[in-house]
């Protein structure tokens, strides 16, 4: 046992080395034509500069070689002792040991890209070892410059090895495919548990976008999905290569496919607008359509104002009114985002005027008003839009109008006195009459009873004829002073009389008038003019006197 401990396992191995092996030294001395090695044991290892790699003696001049050196041995001098070695070919060995070794087990090599001989690349992929890779191979895609990847290192995967033939066929678009393939399922994790994800337009067409979202993963956005919106042209809002930003509706796990919306990825600008703008909250707006109703514009949001919101008042043609374009006040009705519907109100932009109608107007007070309605029975005026009120016809004048429509048209601009106020019933009495100069202030100044006066007939009826003496001052000619036996007068309306005033009520703005009393007096005042123009003159006693003496004279003369 003991002998067999004594025996120099070291000095065994290296008795049996073989041309071939592998072995490694330490430098014990450089000397012009090589370098000796300390290999362990008898023997000492030599090497001539021309067995190294230029990589090698460019370290052993700097000093850098500190390690042991890997050596080939190619003869034995068993004689004096010396082993011939080669490091360039120890190292060649192992280059290609680690090839088929990566070959074999599917490992990636790192490799320098040297030059292009025009159908691919030559790669160093090891001292003194050189492999290619086709031009297809480079690159995921194939490349438009070749030249970019002269110097360039790459990961690169052996598809092809003969080690005999010292043929290496690498490919690195392999190995980036499996890279980017990792990558893709990374991102694609994240993507599935993501809302919102990034894009680039890959592609635009009039159903929608395709969208890049990295790495090959596709997502599509559909044109109901682009924007709030409506979208005239897809063209002019959306460019190949812009960056979107979309959020996931669905994920086809098969295909790695995924639909997107932009539109939701943005806050709903409904939903946005009624934070900013509560119910009831009074904007500015913009016309832009007149339909039914109008249709106005708010902070870049379409809202519509039906017909019985525009005005408290009677609307007519809305289109006299409103024009595309004008500006007006708005009260927010409702924002409903589900439906992306805005209603809103102008009207109720100011109170309605009947709630208010005690601060507008007063009992006793003038106001003027637009003639919006014409009755037989009287005049509808607009105070206000939602404020009307009512002129009886009796109130319209104080003379008598038996046509209303011919004194006054719709559209008229009347001054009225408000009359009675009913808030509860929303009634509005006016008057015209009370405004305008009662006539009657002058009539009893102008007329007495006993002055014969001319008037139109404007009534008849059963009791006599309404003569109109002038405006607003009226007489009855009763039936009983219509005229004589002698007098065919026949009256009719508008026709001209003339009577005599035979009373005056002053408190009842009453006037009776008589034609017979006329008539009376008229044949009064001819009898005593035939009366002065027949008779022999009248006599007074101062001229009877006169006579007597006179004949008294003449007598006594002929006598």
């Amino acid at each position: 046992m003991e002998e067999i401990m004594e025996i120099n396992l070291e000095e065994i191995s290296l008795e049996n080395l073989e041309i071939g092996n592998i072995v490694h030294g330490n430098i014990l001395m450089v000397e012009k034509q090589g370098i000796w090695l300390d290999i362990g044991g008898k023997y000492n290892a030599f090497l001539d500069f021309e067995e190294t790699t230029p990589s090698f003696r460019a370290k052993l001049k700097r000093g850098q070689i500190k390690d042991s050196v890997p050596l080939l041995i190619q003869s034995i001098n068993h004689r004096e002792g010396i082993i011939y070695t080669s490091q360039k070919r120890a190292i060649e060995k192992q280059g290609w040991e680690n090839l088929i070794w990566a070959f074999e087990n599917d490992e990636t090599i790192e490799g320098r890209v040297k030059e292009f001989n025009g159908k691919g690349f030559i790669v160093e992929v090891g001292e003194e070892i050189n492999g290619f890779i086709p031009l297809n191979l480079i690159d995921i895609y194939r490349p438009r410059n070749p030249n970019n990847y002269i110097n360039r290192k790459v990961n690169a995967r052996i598809i092809k090895l003969n080690p005999e033939r010292k043929q290496i066929i690498l490919s690195v678009r392999s190995v980036l495919e499996e890279k980017l393939e990792e990558k893709r399922q990374k991102l694609w994790e994240r993507i599935k548990k993501s809302e919102i994800v990034r894009g680039r337009i890959r592609e635009v067409s009039d159903e929608g976008l395709k969208v890049d979202l990295g790495l090959g993963i596709l997502g599509t956005v559909s044109y109901e999905e682009l924007s709030w919106f409506p979208i005239k042209n897809i063209y002019r809002n959306f460019q190949r290569g812009d960056i979107i930003r979309a959020k996931i509706l669905n994920i086809e796990e098969e295909k790695k496919e995924i639909q997107l919306s932009i539109r939701l990825a943005q806050p709903n600008p409904w939903e946005v607008f009624l934070e900013r703008y509560p119910k009831e909250t009074i904007q500015q707006g913009e016309i832009i359509k007149i339909t039914s109703g109008l249709v106005v514009k708010v902070d870049n949001l379409i809202g519509f104002v039906p017909p019985s919101e525009i005005s408290w008042g009677r609307l007519g043609n809305i289109k006299d009114n409103f024009n595309v374009g004008d500006k007006v006040k708005v009260k927010i009705l409702d924002v409903n985002p589900e439906n992306r519907r805005i209603l809103l109100s102008i009207k109720q932009v100011e109170p309605n005027p009947w709630e208010i109608v005690d601060e507008i107007l007063k009992e006793g007070e003038k106001t003027t008003g637009k003639i919006i309605n014409i009755t037989d029975f009287g005049l509808f005026l607009e105070i206000k839009p939602g404020l009307e009120g009512f002129i009886p016809k009796r109130l319209l004048s104080w003379e008598k109008i038996e046509n209303i429509e011919e004194k006054f048209k719709i559209g008229d601009i009347l001054e009225v006195q408000v009359v009675e106020i009913n808030k509860e019933n929303r009634r509005l009495l006016l008057s015209r009459k009370a405004l305008l100069k009662d006539p009657w202030e002058e009539a009893l100044k102008k007329y007495h009873e006993g002055m014969n006066v001319v008037g139109k007939v404007i009534g008849i009826n059963n009791q006599g004829v309404v003569l109109e003496i002038e405006t607003g001052v009226e007489g009855f000619l009763p039936n009983s002073q219509k005229g004589t036996r002698d007098d065919n007068l026949d009256l009719n309306l508008n026709q001209e009389v003339e009577v005599k005033i035979i009373s005056i009520d002053s408190s009842s703005r009453r006037i009776i008038l008589s034609r017979k009393a006329l008539i009376k007096e008229k044949e009064e005042k001819e009898l005593e003019k035939y009366l002065l123009q027949n008779l022999p003159p009248r006599i007074t006693l101062g001229e009877i006197m006169d006579i007597k003496l006179k004949g008294r004279k003449e007598n006594k003369i002929d006598f």
